[in-house]
């Protein structure tokens, strides 16, 4: 058991590492949040709660899961803040940590603007299906952009109706 816990505490130095280095890169960030001491955590948790905001990497995230990813953030500085370090742990603390670490992961993951997301169909007129991949703030996008469409011609829908039901009177 010790092994694992010398393992998960270099996993996440290492995460740690890379993180900066592909946090400069725009791609997409494979593991967003690795934690192994407060004031690298708070540094961060600092960056990723800017990237939530317009404009930043995780901007699509929902409110819902945007307030589970601030929960998680706060958990883990908190576990860190009382502990010191990864090492210093209980191992029942590193496991609770880890799990709230890839909570965290998961959601910002799932969110990042740059993720692709792929998909396999035929296209109009066609019975021969293709790969078509858009990246999630592309699919935002569009699908803000519809909304907004329809919004925006909705009342005209609704005059047209009623100019047609005036005529067939």
């Amino acid at each position: 058991m010790k092994r694992f816990v010398r393992h998960f505490a270099m996993l996440g130095m290492a995460q740690m590492l890379c993180l900066g280095a592909v946090a400069a890169a725009d791609k997409v960030v494979e593991k967003p949040v690795a934690a192994d001491t407060p004031e690298k955590f708070a540094e961060t948790a600092a960056q990723i709660r800017k990237e939530m905001g317009s404009g930043g990497r995780y901007e699509f995230i929902r409110p819902d899961d945007k307030a589970k990813a601030d929960a998680d953030l706060d958990t883990m500085a908190a576990m860190l803040q009382k502990a010191g370090s990864v090492s210093a742990m209980s191992q029942g603390d590193q496991v609770q940590l880890f799990n709230t670490q890839e909570h965290l992961n998961g959601i910002l993951t799932h969110s990042d603007r740059n993720r692709l997301v792929c998909e396999r169909r035929a296209p109009v007129g066609s019975n021969i299906p293709v790969n078509t991949c858009k990246t999630v703030a592309e699919i935002e996008k569009m699908r803000r952009d519809s909304q907004k469409y329809m919004n925006d011609h909705s009342q005209d829908a609704n005059i047209n109706s009623a100019a047609i039901h005036r005529s067939s009177q």
